[in-house]
């Protein structure tokens, strides 16, 4: 399948950079604005763009970063960024009620794991939440389970999401594989003509929708079950591995 592939979606952390706080390697930033530039040139060649849980604005400037054209899938599937028209979509499925919900659980999860000590919230979202440990000894699962404990009859129509670098909380139905398939109507592109590159669990449901899958050799292992191939090398340099290998494979 790989040469249909008329557009790749990248997760960020883990994937094109090394994850939070890590410096970017911007080699691979360039490696991948060029391909991008390449595609805007040349209809028969694949674009590039990202399908991440990071915030909007991080999207915004990381789409910057790879000079991408096609619509950016942010916070989960939470939204979509059109940057050639710098318009910002939010998710239908998000209703006034199921945004109080949010509001609400991020009111008890800021006095029960906040004002307590345990965890912290990332800064920025307007449609998910994630929780980071605050402390050295606290990990992504207990911090998990806390936050399961107390929302307690406030978890339905949550999912709690423990990664390899964060808890993530979305709403039911707000994932990267909807955001890929809301992707692929907003571009006319089908999901067998989209490849996918992630690395953690939270990927999958967006791997497991496109034609073409991969992952960085740092990928969790269920992530590497699932994926079609598998790079030898990390992060961003397993990502410039893939993109071509891809490449390579339409020529």
């Amino acid at each position: 399948m790989s040469n249909l592939i008329r557009l790749v979606v990248v997760d960020i952390d883990g994937c094109l950079t090394p994850g939070e706080a890590q410096p970017w390697d911007f080699s691979v930033l360039q490696f991948v604005a060029k391909l991008n530039r390449r595609a805007r040139a040349d209809a028969r060649q694949f674009a590039v763009t990202l399908c991440t849980g990071r915030q909007e604005p991080y999207v915004e400037a990381m789409m910057q970063a790879i000079d991408a054209h096609a619509p950016g899938i942010y916070e989960n599937g939470g939204g979509l960024y059109f940057p050639m028209q710098y318009r910002f979509v939010e998710n239908l499925a998000i209703t006034p009620a199921r945004r109080a919900k949010l509001a609400k659980v991020r009111e008890i999860l800021a006095k029960e794991i906040v004002e307590t000590g345990i965890g912290q919230f990332q800064p920025g979202k307007e449609v998910s939440l994630t929780l980071y440990p605050a402390r050295a000894g606290v990990t992504f699962e207990q911090l998990a389970d806390v936050a399961r404990r107390a929302l307690d009859g406030n978890i339905r129509g949550l999912t709690i999401m423990p990664l390899v670098t964060s808890v993530d909380i979305v709403l039911d139905g707000i994932d990267k594989g909807a955001g890929v398939e809301w992707l692929a109507r907003e571009t006319g592109i089908p999901l067998a003509h989209i490849a996918g590159i992630g690395d953690s669990s939270g990927d999958l449901p967006f791997l497991r929708r496109v034609g073409s899958s991969a992952a960085p050799a740092n990928a969790t292992d269920d992530v590497k079950r699932a994926a079609q191939y598998v790079s030898p090398f990390e992060n961003g340099r397993g990502v410039v591995d893939i993109l071509s290998r891809w490449s390579e494979q339409r020529a």
